[in-house]
């Protein structure tokens, strides 16, 4: 197996699970607020579900700062009071913290304890920050062979 098949392995996992937690969530929803149709056993993942999660997934990591943020919390589960003191790359202070983190969660890469306020990695985040990462040394060595052709 390459290093691309590995990066490709980890966000295809990681979107799996990401789907399947949305949609168990929204079944206990609906079991909770007395809907019918809940339950009913696990389901293959519908061809729209996992595109709106892709570009979901794609347009959080867009964002300036996410990949900073992303290989910060890489190293361990921080505070968002210590992540919002510090700065980080695009953010301002302790609600544009609070609310980048929010949409980390939101699009799966990040989770954060309620009680605590712990902020962590998500299986998904560290996937899609494996790749930017592999991506972004790729792009910087030169091709070997000059060659510079689309493949």
């Amino acid at each position: 197996m390459t290093i691309a098949d590995d990066l490709l392995a980890g966000l295809v996992d990681g979107l799996r699970r990401r789907v399947a937690e949305r949609r168990e969530a929204e079944e206990r929803l609906a079991a909770f607020v007395f809907r019918e149709g809940s339950g009913g056993g696990e389901r293959p993942l519908a061809e729209a579900d996992l595109r709106y999660f892709i570009a979901r997934t794609l347009a959080a990591t867009g964002e300036p700062g996410t990949l900073d943020l992303l290989e910060r919390l890489s190293r361990g589960t921080e505070s968002v009071r210590t992540l919002a003191g510090e700065h980080a790359v695009g953010l301002d202070g302790g609600l544009a913290t609070a609310d980048r983190i929010g949409g980390l969660g939101a699009a799966g890469l990040a989770g954060r304890d309620l009680e605590t306020g712990a902020v962590g990695l998500t299986a998904l985040g560290s996937a899609v920050l494996a790749f930017a990462l592999e991506w972004e040394r790729r792009a910087a060595d030169p091709d070997p062979a000059g060659d510079r052709r689309p493949r």
